[in-house]
């Protein structure tokens, strides 16, 4: 078995050269396209913004390309191909690419599927060599199915705990139910439980094969250099010819258009009401796609969208969410308007509405300079994306899978040259008298019968499986040979020049000017957030977090989002709850504000974001919009039980300033007025409670001058803050319990450590990243219990706090906790191998290090070292600290603060 041997000075070489990740951004990318022999796409896109490279295969396979008996075995399929290879097994796989500092996922959808890796340029042949493996000759073991089964069955239930999931469920089933688009991606239980291995071996023969395949890679290397290297590692794939096995590329019959004009309505176990317009459009190919697209943009815009002002907008709001977007498939698009409202009375009238729009939407008359403003944006776009390797990829991907990579290349110009009254022909032609099904779903009462999504029988599939015959042999056919990971020697110069001052009003400026970045970055903490909220008022930040971009002083909420669009800015102002995982930058410490724009526009877009954050308009009515919007978002909330635990675990840990929630409650958002707005928007970002950092490419001096024109002349405020103290120890188990009717229990296990500068919190972080190493290989990976679990640590300046989560199902509910405390003993007696202190030491400071990837993020982080107490530079400092750290550190500290006899648990959901 092949394995990597770690030397510890390779660590202290890589991690250093990790500091200059970003030390230069270019805009001009070289791009090749080409087919290898054996029909594989390749497309190269060098990017020598960072010496990271990223390779991206895009299968075309997924849910569409299923049968009835075949729906959910693409994304079962992907969990599989991470269990083991003829050359590696399941912990190598992983292991081996994070103990380079790398990263390593995939990800299904309903037409394509995708494997990545992320990797320093000198190890991304070591990673393509991993993907090319777990592509061509992953084993299959029947050993990992039963395990496997459980995992993905944890995550069909989770799917299920989300609060809208009936409401989807129902809209696709009542929209694309005669298309194969239809099937959901993670398919159902009854299915997972029963396929076979030789179905899932024959399916992946179909679809694994390199002319089903696109090869994007993106990154720090040279085309001529890199194409040798792709020759090597899947030029040599030639898969036997299998006339039985062909995979299906088309559908197996022709789509028929929407016809004429259908609503359905239902009730389900929903907080809100929810109401979808499915309309027929052309397909992407066709000349009107790119003009209904631009109308749909337009239409999308919260402050200057007719639509959206006549659903969102008003003293007594329609509706607390909604968009219009086009979608593409491979034979037809649809437009789709999707609204949310907390007042199922308001049904109706969203419908009137709606329909309204379609026949008003081609006389309307753009805002020219907005209409320009969605071109200038699908450019800085492209620069903001070019920064984050994968996550270009991940945006790119979907559509080139369906469309083609020329369609993507060609995207921009085409929007640029498309007109408004292009825009305004193809909306009389599609929404003047538009095809479509429309689906509502309110909350059942009581008395009524809530609609049930469709459930697989479970007999039916079993009788299926039992007779069916497949072939079982998952036969190895890529001869591959893995290359050296010796650290390589290379010397990286940061040009960058920085620059940190605390001005006299207590207001701290961080710049760093880098004359290679064509980003303009800007990023606004204020600090010690729930502290400092009054006790009755939780949740105030977050609400004036939101009201910044509903208009300033000089500008109301259309003229303000008109000047953020004419600059292509991209603002962040809060937590987006339809985006997973965006949370990690929000924090009970502080709040955060994210400005970006390019260099062009660095001047204007920083004044006008400095407006932004002191003078918002706190106008009357966008008040009570976000009002509504915040408490349809927090009756949602109330019903998930990965938000409910977390705040139990919140509120019974911690003290009750810290723990307030940071969206505030139903009560106190509501009792907010006005006045308290203005009142404590003066107190909490005044510049005494500031700090400002920005990655410009820029003169230190002139960005200088910029910040102590607008920040330095202000006056303090002289006001008394509070900083987050540190918590009680807890000497005993306290246990907290939500009840929720939901498929699955979350579970928050954690206690009290010390603070972000104790010497022991570099320590304490690999000693996590360990502990979720050993959860995720030992609760997930051999037991099945759960989809996601996990530890983590979350520091304050005084107290960090540590916490192990699972979401599971309740009947696995003892086995989980029981199986989080033996690990945490485990480590605490035993401490870790020296593989596992490795591993953990890189993967800290790759996941980091991949963080900072962007321009706006080494804002961020610029911003948090200062909160934190840190220097410029203390990247330095950290990869000393990690490089120091021994099994002994490891089991000194496990003993210390991970706690198995006095611990807070905080579950919520269905418990037994």
């Amino acid at each position: 078995m092949y394995k990597i041997e770690f030397i510890k000075m390779n660590l202290s070489a890589y991690l250093f050269a990790g500091i200059f990740l970003l030390l230069t951004i270019s805009t001009s990318a070289q791009e090749t396209t080409y087919q290898l022999e054996n029909g594989m796409s390749v497309i190269l896109k060098e990017s020598h913004s960072s010496p990271m490279v990223t390779s991206m295969v895009f299968v075309k396979s997924g849910s569409k390309y299923e049968s009835e008996y075949e729906n959910g075995i693409t994304h079962f399929l992907e969990h599989l191909l991470f269990d083991g290879t003829s050359n590696k097994s399941r912990e190598d796989i992983d292991g081996s690419i994070r103990d380079l500092g790398g990263y390593i996922n995939a990800f299904t959808r309903k037409d394509m599927t995708a494997y990545l890796v992320l990797l320093p340029k000198q190890y991304i042949d070591f990673g393509m060599t991993i993907q090319a493996d777990m592509l061509f000759n992953s084993t299959i073991p029947e050993e990992e199915l039963p395990k496997e089964r459980k995992v993905v069955i944890e995550e069909i239930k989770r799917g299920k705990d989300s609060p809208g999931y009936a409401a989807e469920n129902f809209n696709i089933a009542m929209t694309l139910g005669a298309t194969e688009y239809s099937r959901p991606v993670l398919g159902y239980k009854a299915f997972i439980e029963n396929i076979s291995r030789g179905a899932i071996v024959d399916y992946y023969k179909k679809y694994y094969r390199p002319e089903n395949m696109t090869l994007l890679i993106i990154g720090d290397f040279k085309s001529d250099q890199m194409k040798k290297t792709v020759e090597n590692i899947f030029g040599s794939v030639n898969p036997p010819v299998d006339s039985s096995v062909v995979a299906k590329t088309t559908d197996s019959h022709t789509y028929q258009a929407l016809s004429g004009q259908v609503i359905l309505d239902t009730v389900a176990n929903v907080q809100s009401t929810y109401i979808d317009f499915s309309i027929d459009a052309p397909v992407y190919s066709d000349e009107d796609y790119i003009p209904l697209d631009l109308l749909c943009m337009y239409y999308s815009m919260d402050e200057i969208s007719p639509l959206m002002k006549a659903l969102k907008g008003g003293a007594d709001p329609l509706a607390t969410e909604a968009s219009i977007s086009l979608s593409m498939y491979e034979d037809f698009s649809r437009i789709n308007i999707s609204v949310i409202s907390d007042k199922a009375e308001n049904k109706d009238a969203i419908i009137t509405v709606v329909k309204d729009f379609f026949k008003t939407a081609h006389t309307q008359q753009a805002d020219i300079e907005a209409l320009n403003g969605i071109k200038i944006s699908e450019k800085t776009d492209n620069i903001y994306l070019a920064e984050k390797l994968h996550y270009l990829g991940f945006m790119v991907g979907p559509t080139m899978m369906t469309a083609g990579y020329d369609f993507v290349q060609t995207y921009s110009e085409k929007l640029n040259a498309t007109t408004w009254e292009q825009a305004k022909a193809v909306a009389k032609k599609y929404l003047y008298k538009p095809n479509y099904i429309a689906t509502t779903v309110r909350p059942a009462l009581e008395t009524e019968q809530a609609y049930q999504p469709y459930e697989m029988d479970e007999t039916t599939i079993k009788e299926f499986f039992d007779t069916a015959q497949f072939n079982n042999e998952a036969t190895p056919f890529a001869t591959l040979t893995y290359p050296s990971t010796e650290s390589v020697s290379f010397q990286l110069t940061d040009n960058s020049t920085y620059h940190s001052e605390k001005f006299d009003n207590g207001m701290t400026l961080i710049i760093k000017s880098n004359p290679s970045s064509r980003v303009f970055a800007m990023n606004v903490i204020g600090k010690n957030r729930t502290t400092n909220e009054p006790e009755d008022k939780a949740g105030i930040t977050d609400f004036i977090n939101r009201l910044l971009e509903k208009g300033t002083a000089t500008r109301n909420a259309m003229e303000l989002s008109r000047d953020l669009s004419k600059i292509g800015a991209n603002v962040t102002l809060y937590d987006n709850p339809w985006i997973p995982y965006d949370d990690r930058y929000t924090s009970r410490s502080f709040s955060f504000m994210k400005f970006e724009t390019i260099d062009d526009y660095a001047e204007k877009g920083f004044h006008l974001f400095a407006d932004m954050v002191l003078l918002p308009a706190f106008n009357s009515d966008e008040v009570e919009n976000i009002r509504r919007s915040m408490l349809g978002t927090i009756g949602r909330n109330a019903v998930s039980p990965k938000k409910q635990a977390l705040k139990l675990f919140y509120e019974t840990l911690c003290t009750k300033e810290y723990a307030k929630p940071i969206m505030g409650t139903s009560a106190s958002i509501a009792s907010i007025t006005e006045a308290d707005l203005q009142a404590y928007h003066a107190r909490y970002y005044a510049p005494d409670n500031m700090i400002i950092s920005i990655v410009t490419n820029k003169p230190v001096e002139e960005v200088r001058a910029w910040a102590y024109q607008r920040f330095g002349r202000l006056a303090p405020t002289k006001a008394e803050y509070y900083s987050a103290k540190r918590p009680e120890p807890i000497f005993e188990t306290k246990a907290v319990h939500k009840e929720l009717d939901k498929e699955q229990i979350q579970i928050y296990i954690g206690s009290i450590m010390p603070g972000a500068n104790h010497p022991d919190a570099a320590t304490i972080r690999i000693a996590t990243s360990i502990l979720s190493t050993r959860l995720y290989l030992n609760l997930r990976e051999k037991q099945g219990l759960a989809y996601s679990v996990g530890a983590g640590t979350r520091f304050e300046n005084e107290f960090g706090i540590g916490y192990s989560v699972i979401g599971t199902q309740s009947e696995n509910y003892q086995k989980a906790v029981d199986g989080i405390l033996l690990e945490i003993d485990k480590l605490k007696l035993d401490g870790p191998t020296e593989d596992e202190l490795n591993v953990a030491k890189n993967s800290v400071w790759g996941r980091l290090m991949s963080a900072k990837l962007s321009s706006i993020n080494q804002a961020y982080y610029l911003g948090l070292d200062d909160f934190f107490g840190r220097s410029v530079g203390y990247d330095q400092t950290y990869l000393d600290k990690l490089a120091e750290i021994t099994i002994e550190d490891i089991r000194r500290v496990a003993a210390s603060y991970f706690k198995t006899d006095g611990y807070v648990i905080a579950t919520a959901g269905k418990k037994l």
